[in-house]
């Protein structure tokens, strides 16, 4: 029986009046901002697909599914940046444009969404994928399920579970720890337990983003907190404020300030010859002055304005802002945090090591011994795909431990990595002299996609029936989902090269190695194995667009340089693409 969607706009289908053959069987592999949209615009092109929406959550959202989201979580994009282009947020919640952004109310604008566009009567939530593999036919793909009794067969698999789905874990023993140990991921499930009466001290071992929301937590609730990070880390990032004078700064991000960023995805242009290319003084010392206020300007804000024995541990470890070896961390009217670092009353930090977590107590590498009822490991994410076997994950360009990589295949890479590199310091020299900071060892392959979504092993054989969605660190989440899961279908549905022929593989993979080796001198020890294009990714859009055959440029010369883009500005752009085929 075929299933049928919600009417969406039809632009170009030729429908036959008796279907004799099966539907397509779509499977959608997560629920957060790739998986849903990813899931709305492949029924948009084909509404005659039998999809289903895989998720291990009980609801949706990915990351702001209403297990992960707790009181004082908030998004770093206000109201009115933070949504898809055909459901404008404000609509769903209620709260004025450039708000601050609870997370719960993003949950529930991600159900809104899902809602509106038919998709919650095809997930299956609270359902784990086991493993993903080939089919006997060779074309289709098996979805084994966690009990390992189901498995789903499709013809075509979106995998979008993203960045944040697997918890990286410290090799600390934890088990004769009498309290609650947790890692960050779960604090909204736990939140309650987390402040209660029964927890008094709280560990938080971690730097970014996800620490920070753990100390507010804690600290609001009264609770003591000792945050520990690695004396050889690369923690904290750099803590800064979203408003200044009541202005969020995300109102000043446009394409002007894309210009400063010495980009791989754009480097044919004015501005690439003038800033970038090392051709020009002028251009090389207003490279060097913007960079210079980019780094300086945070550090004499709050928390780095007063001085105090919490925040000389504290300050970023390369004080570059072209160089930062650990993400960003937006504090949002976090007064009671900042007094509560500097006071040193419920909040003190340690630069050491954990060595064990037993009893009550959590030994460092100092010698000290802190008392503790609850350790939150604030770690990070395990960037390595477990669906699938390492061996099929090299072979299909996702992240795997290093040591599943054949000889031919680490030579062949090794060498397109040496070709490549030098290609990027010849194209932007600026890279080739970062600040001191402390390397890791990799110990994982990075991701290997063209344009961050297709396997290149796959494409060179004309198969199209797979796409990784979500596998980029950005910071216009929701645009760069809805543009990237359209080029994805598109090329699913073989639409794609009908505006924009691929290249052959061996141009594709030298471009990929290409993009690898500049994330890797740009990001440093977080571009190592993971795709990030955090100041870049409006330029990641571009190219997306471009290959849809459609316009990057979407407002007047003067809005598109100095207003930040919205959703919005790209809104109907599923049609365009019917329409051009």
């Amino acid at each position: 029986m075929i299933r049928r969607s919600f009417a969406f706009p039809r632009i170009r289908r030729e429908l036959v009046s008796v279907r004799t053959v099966m539907a397509k069987r779509v499977v959608v592999v997560g629920a957060g901002w790739a998986g849903l949209v990813a899931a709305k615009t492949y029924l948009q092109i084909d509404p005659t697909i039998d999809l289903t929406i895989i998720d291990a959550e009980k609801s949706v959202g990915g990351v702001w599914c209403a297990e992960r989201v707790y009181p004082g979580f908030y998004a770093d994009s206000p109201v009115g940046l933070f949504d898809f282009s055909d459901l404008p947020m404000r609509n769903v919640i209620g709260i004025k444009d450039w708000a601050d952004l609870p997370g719960n109310e993003v949950h529930l604008y991600l159900k809104a969404y899902a809602e509106k566009f038919g998709l919650l009567q095809r997930l299956r939530l609270e359902t784990k994928v086991l493993r993903v593999t080939r089919n006997e036919d060779s074309q289709r793909w098996d979805v084994t399920l966690e009990d390992g009794k189901e498995i789903v067969t499709c013809d075509k698999l979106i995998l979008a579970t993203g960045l944040t789905s697997e918890p990286k874990w410290p090799d600390i023993p934890y088990k004769e720890f009498s309290g609650l140990v947790i890692h960050s991921k779960d604090v909204g499930i736990h939140h309650q337990a987390l402040t209660s009466s029964r927890v008094q001290r709280v560990t938080v071992y971690g730097g970014n983003k996800s620490a920070i929301d753990t100390i507010n937590l804690c600290i609001l609730a009264g609770k003591k907190v000792d945050w520990i990070m690695r004396e050889t880390g690369n923690g904290p990032g750099m803590m800064i404020e979203t408003r200044r004078h009541g202005i969020h700064g995300a109102a000043l991000v446009g394409r002007w300030k894309n210009i400063f960023t010495p980009s791989i995805f754009s480097t044919d242009s004015f501005w690439y010859r003038l800033l970038h290319s090392g051709k020009s003084s002028f251009g090389t010392w207003v490279f060097k002055r913007f960079w210079h206020k980019a780094s300086t300007v945070p550090l004499s804000m709050e928390p780095y304005k007063t001085r105090s024995e919490n925040i000389e541990q504290l300050y970023p470890e390369t004080r570059d802002a072209l160089f930062f070896t650990a993400s960003i961390s937006a504090l949002h009217g976090n007064e009671e945090f900042v007094k509560q670092l500097h006071s040193g009353e419920l909040i003190t930090v340690h630069r050491a090591t954990i060595t064990s977590v037993h009893d009550s107590n959590v030994s460092l590498s100092t010698g000290v011994d802190l008392p503790s009822d609850a350790v939150v490991f604030a770690t990070g994410w395990d960037h390595a795909c477990k669906v699938l076997d390492p061996s099929a994950a090299i072979e299909l360009g996702i992240s795997a431990p290093l040591e599943a990589q054949d000889v031919q295949t680490a030579n062949y890479w090794a060498d397109l990595h040496t070709k490549a590199d030098a290609d990027v310091l010849g194209t932007l020299p600026v890279l080739g002299h970062p600040p001191a900071y402390n390397k890791k060892p990799v110990t994982q392959t990075p991701t290997r996609l063209y344009r961050h979504i297709l396997p290149t092993a796959l494409a060179a054989k004309d198969d199209h029936s797979l796409i990784f969605l979500g596998q980029v660190t950005s910071i216009m989440t929701s645009i760069y989902a809805e543009v990237a899961a359209l080029w994805g279908v598109a090329w699913m549905e073989d639409l794609l090269g009908k505006t924009h022929p691929l290249p052959s593989k061996e141009d594709m993979d030298y471009e990929i190695a290409r993009v690898n080796a500049w994330c890797a001198r740009r990001y440093l020890v977080r571009g190592d194995t993971r795709s990030i294009a955090s100041a870049e990714i409006q330029h990641v859009v571009d190219l997306l667009m471009k290959d849809l055959g459609l316009g990057a440029h979407r407002k007047g010369w003067l809005m598109d340089a100095i207003v930040p883009y919205r959703a919005q500005d790209y809104k109907g752009i599923v049609e365009d693409v019917l329409r051009g085929s």
